[in-house]
């Protein structure tokens, strides 16, 4: 799969090391489909990448799907966009301990800190057959 237009659209920076980047193939679901990822970090809020990205997708022919806020307990994490023509794209943030386990990335100082940064992943999905999936 091609990278997205939004995926490129802003320079997040890079975290310690390359940003990482993946396509695999998965069958958990009993189906398999293809996945293409990478990781980003930023060193401003949720919040404005949540608002910057809600802004930008539909100019670039992706529609949330739902609403695109952290709610008031800070619960939501993964938030996803649908195209008529192309894959679905989720934008996930990641825990401190996901990005250890999953990444090997270090994530440095706690959220809100001097030094802190926001780490999130664009991922796009297909069917097998490269046709695109739902949200």
């Amino acid at each position: 799969m091609n990278e997205s237009d939004v995926c490129a659209g802003r320079d997040h920076g890079e975290g310690p090391g390359e940003p990482a980047a993946q396509a695999h193939c998965t069958e958990d679901s009993g189906d398999a489909y293809l996945t293409a990822e990478r990781l980003y970090s930023y060193d401003g809020t949720r919040e404005e990448v949540l608002e910057y990205y809600g802004r930008e997708a539909p100019p670039a022919g992706w529609r949330p799907v739902g609403r695109l806020d952290t709610g008031p307990d800070r619960q939501i994490s993964v938030f996803c966009f649908e195209s008529n023509d192309r894959p679905s794209i989720t934008l996930a943030f990641e825990s401190p301990e996901d990005l250890r386990e999953f990444y090997g990335v270090e994530p440095g100082p706690a959220p809100g800190g001097p030094g802190s940064r926001i780490w999130f992943r664009w991922s796009a999905e297909a069917a097998s057959d490269g046709s695109r999936m739902d949200c």
